[in-house]
């Protein structure tokens, strides 16, 4: 029998996701805690010209509706960025927060926005600050700012980062310490994190654990991960490796104020570890939980209202535009920052299929896989990252039609565009649209879902109308 919780002691919990509803379902005996990232429920949206997010009401219902304890984990305004989100996130998180009602709420010490030429662009993945006291100063600031957004005690999770340690920046497990403590925060020590730094070639694991203050963790996070170019990532994707395991049961005993553990994995590595793989998991974790100290926690620490100079923000500003210039850049790069490049052009080629599935299945059945590559690789080299899928495929959709000649090239290509544009627009901007087809669409896109080119056709005329 799973000992009992009570107050902010919440037990082993997960990341929600539909894919493991089930498991939920079975009960707080199994699984005590669903950990909500928020930012998977907003969608951008455009209304009279201005964008804002809009909130998936129905899913959110849902989840409130679990009968486990709930947690808020952020995923899309970290904490140690110097640019702000220029969109009002501060209305839709406090709008989940307080409908689940989490003891605590966390983000990530990353940051995933700066200011360009065009104004203020998307980097298109979390990426880690530079460690300087500079960067101290922010976090500890947005940490306060991010208090006062939520109403709760908030947590910072421990990074990775797959870049090379630098001479002139705090070490990992200072660089954590130092925000901690500058900001009253916790910390979500997200052990599958750190243990990539050490495989990585940062920091050993135990040695970042000796400089932070253990009993500012209020959250474990562990999780499985790949290894892709010679690194490992922290990819959330299947079972904790065994290794990480023992780790956990290790450091668990010597975190006074542990109030939960929780496991990571995607919605897509889902049914490959399967249900029953995912049973097998918790209560591993649960055995792991019974292992924590028996004193009861400490209350949470009082916040510490602080407050980083201009000069600070701009010292931060100037190493995050380096970095971001770095991974947009053609030269020479250190093997970390290579990596980055690529994990983001991976999300961005991602994002393009999730939001334009039909017209890249054309462009590949008729183009090939190389031909196909390099006209994405030109838009991506050309364009900044978007923030969301359904932005970047918009994006995407206007530069192929400035290229007739590409569509020209392709059979039904321009309808198949012109319809997927229409839902994009229905989506982004509430707009309907009537898209005209000198073929049954129907040929088409069924052809398109097999992934075959669709041929010829008999030539017949639709219309096709694309409502909100």
């Amino acid at each position: 029998m799973h000992r009992d919780t009570d107050g902010s002691v919440l037990g082993v919990g997960m990341v929600y996701c539909p894919a493991l509803g089930p498991v939920f379902e079975a009960g707080p005996d199994v699984v005590a805690v669903a950990e909500l990232e928020p930012q998977t429920l907003w969608r951008t949206v455009c209304s009279e010209g201005k964008w804002r997010y809009r909130v998936d009401g129905w899913a959110l219902d849902a989840m409130a509706a679990l009968p486990q304890r709930k947690l808020v984990h952020g995923v899309g305004q970290p904490l140690a960025g110097s640019i702000d989100d220029p969109l009002d996130y501060r209305t839709p998180l406090r709008g989940v927060v307080d409908l689940l009602d989490p003891p605590w709420v966390s983000e990530h010490l990353s940051f995933v926005r700066t200011a360009g030429a065009s104004g203020i662009e998307h980097a298109g993945f979390l990426l880690p600050p530079a460690q300087t006291p500079e960067q101290v100063a922010v976090a500890a600031e947005n940490i306060d700012d991010y208090r006062r957004v939520v109403g709760r005690p908030v947590a910072f999770e421990t990074g990775v980062d797959y870049r090379a340690p630098r001479e002139d920046e705090l070490d990992d497990g200072v660089f954590f310490r130092d925000v901690a403590e500058r900001s009253g925060s916790g910390i979500v020590l997200d052990l599958h994190n750190l243990w990539c730094n050490e495989v990585n070639g940062r920091g050993a694991v135990r040695d970042v654990l000796s400089r932070i203050p253990l009993d500012r963790v209020w959250e474990v996070h562990v999780a499985g991960g790949d290894d892709l170019d010679g690194y490992r990532l922290d990819a959330h994707s299947g079972a904790v490796p065994g290794e990480l395991l023992d780790l956990t049961a290790d450091v668990v005993p010597r975190l006074p104020n542990l109030r939960a553990l929780t496991f990571e994995i995607t919605p897509s590595h889902v049914p490959h570890l399967g249900l029953d793989g995912v049973h097998a998991q918790l209560e591993r974790l649960w055995q792991i939980w019974d292992l924590r100290p028996d004193a009861a926690p400490e209350p949470f620490p009082a916040a510490i209202a602080t407050h980083a100079s201009a000069a600070e923000r701009a010292t931060v500003h100037r190493a995050e535009r380096n970095l971001v210039a770095a991974l947009r850049g053609a030269g020479p790069a250190e093997p970390g920052v290579r990596l980055y490049r690529r994990l983001v052009d991976e999300q961005r080629r991602a994002h393009l299929a999730q939001a334009l599935r039909y017209t890249t299945t054309a462009l590949l059945t008729t183009l090939g896989a190389v031909a196909t590559e390099a006209v994405i690789a030109e838009h991506l080299s050309a364009h900044p990252p978007e923030m969301t899928p359904g932005v970047e495929g918009y994006r995407f959709a206007m530069y192929l039609a400035s290229r007739p000649g590409l569509i020209d090239a392709v059979p039904h290509l321009r309808q198949v565009l012109e319809f997927e544009t229409a839902l994009l627009r229905a989506a982004l901007f509430g707009t309907s649209t009537v898209v005209e087809w000198d073929v049954d669409p129907v040929g088409v896109l069924d052809a398109l879902d097999e992934g075959r080119a669709p041929g010829v056709l008999e030539p017949q005329s639709y219309s096709v109308s694309v409502e909100i």
